[in-house]
């Protein structure tokens, strides 16, 4: 295949977007579509090798997949050992046995699948995974192994029916990313949702493209790769509101596809894209993505949380020094057929994959090699280790209580549990009724380990909040409509979620979490706190209501074992930038709940607990099990003053 250096300048374009973006670089807000860009260029080199050989009779599996162990393989086995020591080093046992499995999905070409199974509400320390960015890695090996069969077979009917065939796949593929039943970290991952990127790719390859870009004028095909330009720029600086990897990456994905199909050197677009500088960011790309997620992981856990734009730069210059040495050092020699023969590509990638491997066994056996003193300087450190391993991480649906009887919680409220709330009032009299959303969780858990009383109900769902009421897996619809029918078997209901979704930054993002951590410009939701108001006043001519207001989110990443032994040093304080906007918060709900309250209550977390005397650590319980929820023993502590305080207003029933 002719060489385009056309298209290592895409490349360049794509590389850049995404480490940009993932080093904090704010304006880029759709930097990571560099990753779908790389897709449609992999489909269509890989179609074109693939199809030319087969229609030349020389395509064989075995060199095929030969030349993706050589270009692929080398550098992420090299990148992966540099990782491990450091891993070991800087980070939690925990952490260690995560990354450990993460290695050995990566061995395995199936790190997409496990990033998947790990993935979901909770998982929220992605900035502190070295190896995430493989999973685009296992979407593409997945991909070899299944397409040249797919494609030997589609060609046998010529190249215009075998590319009608992969466009109806594509055309599948992309609807199903859009509008399937799965979940969005399914979509994410997934080869099924990010499959129609890669054979845009493969379209374009069995495409006559070539004898057309030679009808048409160069003015013609500056304009059409101008547009390709246009709509990439366009997914990379739009926020998008589309569902992703559906029509939130169609802009990119069309846009790479007209690059790559009129860029040539005769245009003035195809000149610049494969001139000197965009060619040789083209060629380090692949190492360069490599190191890029290390690099910034190791930075903050090092002491840079939040890098300034130009340490966020540095970084991504320290990327691509360590991909210019990888690519000369390690790419280049082992796609060398004659300075490595495929023996010694066999056996030098056979003993990387299985040290690597073995490490990774020896660190599950271990927990994360927890006894091998690898992690503890003294009482104080091992203390925090403790605290750390006992109360912190972990699922929290699977920390969720029940006492078998009439006292549990359920996502949503169906019909056919109705019998079971009506029973129980009968038994126990009107019940409590906790609503809302992971934090409403923790609240019901707070009031589950101190007794509250027998007839206690969590309606209770991540994500779930009042002014979002009209989605079917929350409870809100379904609790309605039993109170309508119901409404004698509920003696109080109380509402609480999480109040950093009442805090908007300057561009109304919700939930903006580096303003929560460090600090900015950021205002109030006021829209969502009026709906809130609205559902409780509805709520109130019902039952009685309580609108149980946010507790204090610490933002702090526990994963981070040097970052909290600072903490721990400094005597486990909440950040004052954190808790001063936490009350500024409830300052502003007090204030807006007097003007428009009708007939619920208000109970502040604020007189639960002194915010001037708050603090990570109460005795022996570290309050939270991540940086926005409490642990087990923090549901207990919070729990105790929470029982009386709720006893003023409401009589829990016994």
């Amino acid at each position: 295949m002719e060489y385009r250096p056309e298209i290592d300048g895409l490349r360049a374009i794509a590389v850049l977007s995404v480490m940009l973006f993932h080093a904090g670089i704010k304006a880029l807000p759709g930097g990571y579509l560099g990753v779908d860009i790389f897709f449609v260029i992999s489909g269509y080199l890989i179609t074109s090798i693939i199809s030319t050989e087969m229609e030349q009779g020389r395509f064989t599996f075995a060199a095929f997949y030969e030349r993706r162990a050589r270009r692929i393989l080398p550098a992420l086995i090299v990148v992966v050992l540099v990782c491990t020591p450091l891993v070991f080093v800087l980070m939690l046992p925990r952490e260690v046995l995560e990354f450990s499995k993460s290695v050995i999905a990566v061995c395995a070409f199936v790190s997409n699948v496990f990033f998947w199974s790990q993935s979901g509400y909770f998982d929220r320390i992605a900035e502190l995974k070295p190896l995430l960015h493989t999973w685009s890695l296992g979407v593409e090996e997945q991909f070899y192994l299944i397409f040249p069969i797919l494609l030997m077979g589609a060609l046998k009917f010529g190249r215009k029916w075998a590319g009608v065939l992969l466009a109806a796949i594509a055309v599948a593929s992309i609807s199903y990313a859009q509008w399937g039943p799965q979940t969005k970290e399914a979509t994410f991952y997934l080869i099924p949702s990010r499959l129609w990127e890669l054979l845009m790719g493969a379209v374009l390859a069995l495409w006559p493209v070539t004898k057309l870009r030679a009808r048409l004028s160069n003015a013609t095909l500056d304009t059409l790769v101008l547009v390709g330009i246009g709509l990439i720029a366009f997914g990379l600086f739009e926020r998008g509101g589309f569902k992703y990897p559906g029509f939130r990456a169609l802009t990119p994905v069309v846009g790479a596809w007209l690059v790559i199909a009129f860029a040539t050197t005769r245009t003035t677009v195809g000149r610049v894209l494969g001139s000197r500088i965009p060619v040789a960011i083209g060629l380090v790309s692949y190492s360069a993505y490599l190191w890029h997620q290390p690099v910034l992981v190791f930075a903050r856990l090092s002491g840079f949380d939040r890098p300034s734009v130009g340490v966020a730069l540095a970084l991504t210059a320290v990327s691509f020094v360590l991909a210019i040495l990888t690519y000369r050092l390690v790419e280049q020699p082992a796609r060398d057929r004659k300075w490595l023969r495929k023996p010694a590509l066999i056996a030098a990638c056979s003993l990387g994959i299985f040290s690597l491997a073995g490490t990774s066994i020896a660190a599950i056996a271990t927990n994360g090699f927890e006894k091998q003193g690898l992690y503890f300087s003294g009482d104080d450190t091992r203390r925090l280790y403790q605290l750390l391993m006992r109360d912190t991480g972990g699922e929290l649906t699977r920390d969720m209580a029940t006492d078998g009887n009439c006292v549990f919680w359920m996502t949503q409220l169906e019909p056919a549990a109705w019998g079971r709330l009506v029973d129980c009032s009968k038994r126990f009299g009107p019940g409590t009724v906790v609503i809302g959303d992971s934090h409403a969780m923790n609240i019901y858990n707070a009031l589950f380990r101190n007794n509250y009383g027998k007839f206690v109900v969590g309606l209770v769902n991540p994500g779930c909040r009042p002014w979002d009421n009209t989605r079917r897996e929350c409870p809100y619809i379904g609790f309605g409509e039993f109170m309508d029918a119901h409404r004698e078997v509920v003696g109080t209901v109380i509402l609480h979620f999480s109040g950093s979704h009442l805090v908007l930054d300057e561009n109304d993002q919700e939930e903006p979490g580096e303003v929560l951590k460090f600090g900015g410009k950021y205002h109030f939701n006021d829209n969502a706190i009026t709906q809130t108001i609205g559902y409780l006043q509805a709520m109130s001519g019902m039952t009685r209501t309580i609108w149980l207001g946010p507790f204090v989110e610490p933002r702090l990443n526990f994963a981070d074992f040097e970052g909290m032994k600072k903490v721990a040093r400094e005597g486990y304080p909440v950040s004052p930038v954190t808790a001063g906007i936490f009350s500024a918060l409830e300052k502003h709900l007090r204030s807006t709940v007097d003007l428009q309250r009708r007939n619920f209550d208000y109970v502040s977390f604020f007189d639960i607990i002194n915010p001037d005397a708050m603090n990570l650590l109460s005795g022996d319980c570290l309050m939270y099990r991540d940086f926005d929820h409490l642990s087990v023993c923090g549901e207990t502590v919070v729990g105790k003053d929470l029982k009386a305080r709720l006893s003023r207003y409401a009589s829990p029933e016994r």
